[in-house]
């Protein structure tokens, strides 16, 4: 039972004591079966998934093993990079679901995400963990949230809700990293007013915020395929850019995460 199931619970108990006269039951009955029709639509809402829930195959949320995306920022974040990598499953809640790991060098932080996909084809985080925070936070397959359905359309919130789709069937113009054009795109908008292009297969491939900055894909890599990115006495993901209180107090520069540009 959700806040709002709840929510409407404990106000039907302050209403049914307030109650008076013969009319008292019949009220407490028919709450009763509002609430267990409530019940009983949230329930059949929730996501299901299979043994095949690792296999994501979202047009506009691919998360596949072995792929690594890199990306660049523009404007005021030129010389920032941020490094997605598909790493390989985990169970989750007793649901299969495919680990992602994202560092920014911006931030010198990783966030880390378990996905899962349904029967229907969309995209659930049940999983997730910032790196400032001691622990991740499971949110298991019944409270999962969507970030990315089958077929969004227009007005879809997006991405745990963080954004709304504003337009379909966008063309994103060739990058000034070299890679598109990039047809059938979305565009959303975030709850901040940035906006987002997702292109098919790719995922998100632009972000652009309302001053003149933003990021772009710069290069995506493929391990399964037999590509493998060696970087010589380099730190990447986490080994190069994780900060943590415990790695800063030990530090003579009172600080940590930047282990990858000290190589």
């Amino acid at each position: 039972m959700d806040r709002r199931m709840a929510a409407g619970k404990t106000c039907f108990l302050m209403r049914a004591k307030q109650a008076e006269g013969p009319m008292k039951k019949l009220k407490m009955a028919l709450v009763l079966i509002l609430l267990s029709v409530v019940f009983i639509n949230s329930s059949a809402l929730a996501a299901e998934f299979t043994d095949n829930s690792a296999n994501i195959n979202n047009t506009f949320l691919p998360a596949k093993a072995g792929f690594s995306f890199l990306k660049t920022g523009y404007g005021d974040r030129s010389f920032q990079y941020e490094y997605i990598n598909i790493l390989g499953t985990d169970i989750v809640d007793g649901v299969k679901c495919v680990q992602i790991i994202i560092v920014r060098t911006e931030s010198s932080e990783f966030t880390q995400a378990w996905l899962a996909q349904d029967v229907n084809g969309s995209v659930y985080l049940l999983k997730y963990w910032d790196g400032s925070e001691s622990a991740p936070v499971v949110l298991g397959k019944d409270n999962a949230t969507v970030l990315m359905p089958n077929s969004p359309k227009v007005g879809d919130k997006i991405f745990g809700g963080e954004a709304t789709v504003n337009a379909v069937g966008v063309t994103v113009a060739k990058l000034t990293t070299g890679l598109g054009p990039f047809a059938n795109c979305l565009k959303a908008t975030e709850t901040d007013g940035d906006i987002i292009y997702i292109a098919p297969q790719f995922g998100e491939v632009k972000k652009v915020y309302s001053s003149n900055s933003g990021w772009e894909l710069k290069e995506i890599y493929n391990a399964k395929k037999g590509v493998i990115v060696v970087s010589i006495a380099y730190r990447v993901g986490p080994f190069g850019f994780f900060a943590h209180p415990e790695l800063t107090k030990e530090s003579p520069h009172a600080a940590s995460g930047n282990y990858g540009f000290m190589d």
